[in-house]
């Protein structure tokens, strides 16, 4: 078990080394080739950071109440694209709900056949849960350390994602009540759907674990994609962290059906929704900082004339914005 850890903590180390180098955070250089001054100045922009403020828009808190709004409403505010790419979804979703079994079934031994897949499987679907979340918080502590505005932000994002993708998984699974695979397989010998809230009917769930009641969606693999979606968007100028991230994210959707825990549509509907939310807030704020860059660079144009009051001359000004 020792040796185990060991292997893991050295991988997760190496990885986290490997993608810093590649963001370009580097020890006493918080944005690549800043000054010693401007690094100085990066830090007190993340010390005072509006981030930290409940009163500001840009407060990580009415942030996140702002996202978790905007995902609820955005069906309502679908444009003719989007409309589309949602049809699809749902589509594909449907397909695949046809064609689970099947799929189970070829998944289903792959573990057994294979001793890599046995032993890479279950450390890639951490990715999903504590590895990933480990990774979030390991890349905040770093950006604060070294003083990185940008890097701290992604983190922020990330967890807004994280907790926004959370939530709507949690609803979903809350309203469909899917047994995952393992438990289908020792309770109907198929694919069951209880129905919304059955969870907590104490007559059904008696004797029956939380595996016969949150399948659909995937909740590793809406966390794997809302943590991708965010450093793909954050990051899309280094071509090779949207590729590794996207590509680790679909990784922990794979295992989730080597590990025999998931349905192939539950695993399609969580990365839809990690996608949606990660991509959400990461527009949001962009939103926020060009309508603040628009605030900060308008200019101040001042207009002068003079005029008598009571006889007495006077100077008059008005600041024109």
């Amino acid at each position: 078990m020792k040796m185990i850890f060991n292997r893991q903590f050295i991988f997760f180390l190496f990885l986290f080394g490997s993608i810093s180098k590649v963001f370009s955070i580097e020890p006493g250089n918080a944005i690549g080739n800043d000054s010693a001054g401007e690094s100085l100045s990066n830090r007190t922009s993340i010390c005072n950071d509006s981030v930290f403020s409940f009163h500001s828009k840009k407060g990580f808190v009415p942030s996140l109440f702002h996202n978790f709004g905007e995902q609820a409403a955005a069906p309502f505010h679908m444009n003719k694209k989007q409309v589309w790419m949602v049809a699809g979804g749902i589509a594909i979703t449907a397909a695949l709900f046809f064609a689970d079994e099947n799929i189970d079934k070829v998944f289903k031994p792959l573990k057994k056949e294979h001793s890599w897949i046995d032993k890479s499987s279950s450390q890639i679907t951490e990715f999903g849960s504590n590895y990933g979340i480990g990774f979030v918080g390991a890349f905040g502590i770093y950006s604060l350390v070294f003083n990185h505005r940008k890097a701290f932000h992604s983190t922020l994002l990330a967890t807004q994602a994280v907790i926004t993708s959370g939530v709507w998984v949690r609803i979903g699974k809350m309203l469909t009540a899917r047994e995952r695979p393992s438990a289908s397989y020792g309770d109907f010998q198929h694919d069951f759907w209880w129905g919304p809230f059955q969870q907590f009917n104490s007559r059904i769930s008696k004797n029956r674990g939380v595996a016969s009641f949150d399948a659909f969606p995937s909740g590793h693999t809406a966390t794997a994609f809302s943590i991708a979606s965010v450093f793909a968007h954050q990051y899309a100028d280094k071509k090779f962290v949207p590729v590794f991230a996207y590509t680790l994210a679909t990784l922990v959707g794979v295992s989730r059906l080597t590990e025999h825990e998931h349905w192939a549509s539950d695993v399609f509907a969580g990365a839809c929704i990690g996608y949606l939310c990660g991509k959400q807030v990461v527009k949001h704020e962009r939103e926020l900082e060009s309508t603040s860059s628009h605030t900060s660079n308008r200019k101040i144009k001042s207009q002068y004339f003079f005029s008598l009051s009571d006889h007495t001359p006077m100077m008059n000004c008005f600041f024109l914005f």
